[in-house]
């Protein structure tokens, strides 16, 4: 859609107020394509690391009623914070070009609001979600966050150097997750321990390692914006070959790091199989996307290792 076009839209936007349900749904469109890879995973994260006890966190002996009355506290944290992320994200103008080829459907590019209403929503939401943060805890998390935010976006860390990218997104992917499970725990009563944040390292080194999965459906739109991914700058084989390596090796690894049994190296071993060979032989863009919603669920059966591992030495 045109520049002018958007104005124009704009101006009927302001003579014709919308309903709620429409604003809902742009809200759910500015956020749509990260519930997969963000809420969904943060919010097992949060649960896994609260259900696994003095492992990972202050309480020892964790109950499962008590949790789930904070999941809503957990989806409300996770959901505001990805809010700004994505407002923030998405109304810059590369992105605007990104999203009209990659995500048409969005907010912006589809027409629904504009780049400048979008700006209004942050500086709206910003305070808003450092006060809940304050209430309901994860404030160091949703700080890191919006720090992280500015210097992927407005410093162009996602686009100038994929090393800078990957370690960017590792970092929020892990402040997402100790955030969440700050909550979930019960901030203040309870909250991580020490060795929780030797697991969320080892979980950045996985998400800086494997990434990439992640811009093999993007890179018609990165190559617009002159983004350099990982795949731009390497080239698509080389990135899929070396893609595969160290999703096999992760797969092994991780658990290792929990001293798991035989069991507990099955389903990570088996999925990192099957990705690795989906990105070396399933090639077409649809292949790619859904190769990278296996990729989500195989980060997910890492994220619950450290329940399997209590819940087996309490056998």
């Amino acid at each position: 859609m045109e520049k002018d076009d958007l104005e124009v839209l704009a101006m009927y936007n302001e003579e014709h107020p919308r309903s709620i349900f429409y604003h809902l749904k742009t809200a759910y469109l500015i956020t749509r394509s990260d519930i997969k890879t963000t809420i969904y995973p943060a919010t097992i994260f949060a649960f896994s690391s609260a259900l696994s006890g003095d492992l990972l966190t202050t309480n020892s002996t964790p109950n499962i009623v008590t949790l789930l009355l904070r999941l809503p506290s957990v989806l409300l944290w996770t959901w505001s914070n990805l809010w700004i992320f994505n407002l923030a994200n998405q109304r810059l103008p590369n992105s605007v070009l990104e999203d009209s080829i990659n995500k048409p459907w969005r907010a912006i590019p589809s027409g629904r609001i504009t780049s400048t209403q979008a700006r209004h929503l942050l500086l709206v939401s910003i305070p808003v979600v450092c006060l809940s943060s304050l209430y309901i805890g994860g404030r160091e998390a949703s700080a890191a966050l919006m720090i992280l935010t500015w210097v992927y976006n407005d410093l162009g860390a996602g686009d100038e150097n994929f090393f800078v990218r990957h370690i960017n997104n590792a970092l929020g992917f892990v402040s997402f997750g100790a955030g969440a499970s700050q909550v979930a725990c019960g901030y203040p009563d309870h909250t991580l321990n020490q060795d929780a944040y030797w697991w969320l390292g080892v979980i950045a080194a996985v998400i800086t390692c494997t990434i990439q999965f992640q811009d093999m459906e993007d890179q018609e739109g990165d190559r617009l914006r002159n983004r350099k991914t990982l795949p731009i700058v390497c080239g698509d084989d080389s990135t899929r070959w070396g893609s595969a390596a160290v999703i096999l090796l992760f797969s092994l690894l991780v658990p290792a790091f929990w001293r798991m049994g035989t069991v507990g190296y099955c389903l990570p071993a088996l999925l990192g199989a099957v990705i690795a060979g989906r990105t070396l032989f399933l090639k077409t863009l649809a292949s790619d996307k859904q190769t990278f919603r296996l990729w989500c669920l195989w980060l997910t059966t890492l994220y619950c290792l450290p329940v399997v591992k209590h819940q087996n030495a309490s056998l």
